[in-house]
């Protein structure tokens, strides 16, 4: 009957150290396996552990860790369970890893692909300009297609020098300064079939194309308007006498069109010009003649280059 009772006894104290691990884990600290293995206050790690293990006084712990399986067994199960919650951090980090190098390639092929159209797209636009302001700088060079309508005008040229008649006779030049502005201006004569009499005569304008009349692939027909100034030394005659001389400072109003070919360095151009004239010297002193608006024609035709 006693031997069954020590052998009952065994068995209960057996059964809970089994079912309990008395190793401490690598995650918690001496005090936190002190406080999870219920140890006595005073009561040192390895002297807990025997008594939960139940050592015998003559073993060692590992001796009694070893009999009771603790080093294999029940420290294997937290190796396991380490192991698993590495395999398992492991694989949840390979997962975001994976995850984030799919996510990052996804974002670099449509940022790719983004990027690549918006260049294509900048590029277009930007070589329509480049085309627009290289046509508009260079001679000769080509501006557009052509077509039926109005539309802006853009120059293909930058300076032409030529002859121009009319009211006055002689020289003119044209130097453009941006796409659609130009100054012009002119060195000559105007003879006896003007209102005073003839003359040296010298102008400068500026002149702004607003649109093109007519767009074609050989010509512009641009409309210009613009403002200047004249300077006009004349004589007259009075009777038979003709020594009179006078002068007078105008103000110009040019308006005229201009066939500008494409692939020609010419162009030829009409105007007409309202003036208003403020006379001085001896014909004012004999006539005290001090306003005179008058309107001049002329057409002339220039050669271009560059």
């Amino acid at each position: 009957m006693i031997r069954l009772i020590a052998i009952a006894g065994v068995v209960a104290m057996a059964a809970p150290v089994r079912a309990q691990n008395v190793e401490c884990k690598k995650t918690e600290t001496q005090a936190e396996c002190h406080d999870r293995l219920q140890c006595k206050p005073n009561e040192e790690i390895g002297d807990c552990q025997k008594r939960l293990l139940a050592c015998t006084a003559d073993e060692s712990l590992d001796d009694c860790k070893k009999r009771h399986g603790q080093a294999s067994g029940g420290g294997g199960g937290d190796r396991g369970g380490d192991r698993g919650g590495d395999r398992n951090d492991r694989d949840d980090r390979d997962g975001r890893d994976r995850g984030g190098d799919r996510n990052d390639r996804d974002d670099r092929d449509r940022g790719g692909d983004r990027g690549r159209r918006d260049d294509r797209d900048d590029s277009d636009r930007g070589g329509g300009r480049s085309d627009r302001d290289d046509g508009g700088r260079s001679g000769g060079g080509r501006r557009r297609a052509g077509g039926s309508g109005h539309s802006s005008f853009v120059a293909n040229k930058t300076f032409g020098l030529g002859l121009e008649l009319g009211e006055p006779d002689g020289l003119n030049g044209k130097y453009f300064l941006s796409p659609a502005g130009a100054l012009d201006f002119g060195v000559g004569y105007i003879y006896d079939t003007y209102y005073y009499g003839d003359g040296f005569h010298i102008y400068a304008d500026y002149l702004w194309h607003p649109i093109s009349l007519a767009s074609a692939p050989s010509f512009e027909l641009p409309l210009y308007i613009g403002g200047g100034l004249r300077f006009w030394d004349f004589h007259y005659c009075i009777g038979n006498v003709c020594d009179y001389a006078g002068s007078s400072i105008g103000i110009r109003v040019p308006v005229g069109i201009s066939f500008d070919f494409n692939n020609t360095p010419l162009d030829i151009f009409l105007q007409l010009v309202p003036t208003l004239d403020f006379v001085s010297g001896d014909y004012y002193n004999r006539f005290h003649d001090r306003n005179h608006f008058g309107i001049d024609g002329s057409v002339g035709l220039r050669v271009w280059f560059k």
